[in-house]
């Protein structure tokens, strides 16, 4: 369709491609990426995500017993989830949860690190105060504005993030 603008131009009409980009984005949320190789050795691509977690002997919602339902008329006994298709769980299943667990149970700890101008105001703060939690709160560097609680809290993860001895790029 030709039409005038209000500057005196013909020219043609834009169309936009707002249901497309729709399309594109909620297709691009359906894509799961499985990062333990437990769970991707054991994946079928053509179930569901639900009949997957079943599968696998694992709950898919572990929150649904907990969905309040003051707005339903339901009865007391009522599950969200048939529990039962659970305890029906395979030898292979059994394999996955153990090696599941197993994985958990020896997993590295997690160590945060710390970038260097956190590291300096941290190094600044033991220095100028020591366990002073309170003083280090109302110090004008707090730009954060952390209170004492927090401030004890991320001190004591530095000082452990320093005694794994990480090394930062400025040498902290």
């Amino acid at each position: 369709a030709v039409v005038s603008t209000q500057s005196g131009h013909y020219g043609r009409v834009s169309k936009t491609n707002i249901g497309k980009t729709r399309k594109k984005q909620y297709n691009s949320k359906k894509k799961v990426e499985i990062t333990n190789h437990v769970i991707k050795e054991n994946w079928d691509k053509k179930k569901t995500l639900k009949e997957n977690f079943q599968q696998l002997g694992l709950i898919s919602d572990p929150n649904a017993k907990y969905r309040t339902t003051h707005h339903k008329k339901h009865s007391m006994n009522e599950e969200y989830e048939d529990i039962s298709t659970y305890k029906d769980i395979e030898e292979s299943q059994n394999k996955v949860i153990k090696s599941l667990s197993d994985e958990a149970k020896n997993g590295k700890p997690s160590i945060r690190h710390f970038s260097p101008s956190e590291s300096a105001l941290w190094d600044y703060f033991t220095l100028a105060y020591g366990t002073d939690y309170k003083a280090m709160a109302r110090d004008k560097k707090n730009t954060h504005q952390h209170t004492p609680k927090v401030i004890e809290r991320k001190l004591k993860m530095y000082l452990q993030f320093k005694l794994v001895d990480h090394k930062t790029s400025m040498g902290h």
